[in-house]
């Protein structure tokens, strides 16, 4: 599956945004980021690396816009995204260019069957 380039604006009172890329490995989401100053753009942060795992995910949600699209990820739990930076404490919302809609789609589509089928799995190891 390709990566996914993203932004998630209005950090810090709306004065920085961060920039990075997405990838789907096996049971885990990584995430790649900087962040940058959303005035100027004349501060960039060192690149952070963060893997989440796909059991802290509860499901994602792709919208799309005219001009672009945004990628909403739900945690399970308030520390789900704990070292990724954001403004709601279990809501992620990654806004993607109109390019890359299509790599947002099909990382949701593909991702929300994948959960639902260990949702499915857990379900028929409890009877």
């Amino acid at each position: 599956m390709r990566a996914l380039p993203f932004t998630i604006d209005n950090l810090n009172g709306g004065f920085m945004k961060l920039e990075g890329v997405l990838r789907v490995k096996e049971d885990r989401l990584l995430f790649e980021f900087h962040k940058k100053d959303a005035v100027l753009e004349a501060y960039q942060s060192d690149l952070k690396s963060v893997e989440i795992p796909l059991s802290e995910i509860d499901m994602l949600e792709f919208k799309k816009g005219w001009f672009s699209a945004k990628l909403i990820l739900h945690g399970k739990s308030a520390s789900s995204f704990k070292d990724l930076p954001g403004k709601d404490l279990i809501e992620r919302v990654l806004k993607v260019k109109r390019k890359h809609r299509e790599v947002a789609a099909r990382i949701s589509s593909n991702l929300n069957l994948k959960l639902s089928e260990k949702k499915l799995q857990e379900l028929d190891g409890d009877q």
